[in-house]
């Protein structure tokens, strides 16, 4: 099934975990039964995220804002527009130093919600 979605149209809401981000989820199990998570991630300047696993494989690309990513095992990595990063199942990470604020497309498969 085609599904369009206009993201300007849809509303920010509290991440159900990390309460300081806001996402809109564009795609997600309990919506659309996919197997696969994608949303949208805005986290302001200041914001620290605590470091965390996942289950799924999180694939992040950035749209806006500069910030850092830890990677367990891998060290940082600046996060700028046009960073891509793919952090496998069960790798703790964490999102940190929020310079300016920052919009993300995010994926995660198999998925989170």
């Amino acid at each position: 099934m085609v599904k369009d979605i206009k993201v300007d149209e849809l509303s920010w809401e509290q991440h159900p975990v990390f309460k300081e981000l806001l996402i809109k989820k564009l795609l997600s199990h309990e919506k659309d039964n996919v197997d696969l998570s994608i949303m949208m991630v805005n986290a302001k300047k200041g914001v620290e995220v605590p470091p965390h696993v996942h289950e799924q494989d999180d694939i992040v690309y950035q749209l806006a804002g500069k910030c850092k990513m830890w990677v367990e095992g891998e060290g940082e990595f600046e996060m700028l527009p046009g960073s891509f990063i793919r952090i496998p199942a069960g790798i703790k990470h964490q999102p940190h130093d929020v310079e300016e604020d920052v919009l993300a497309f995010d994926i995660f498969l198999p998925h989170l919600f």
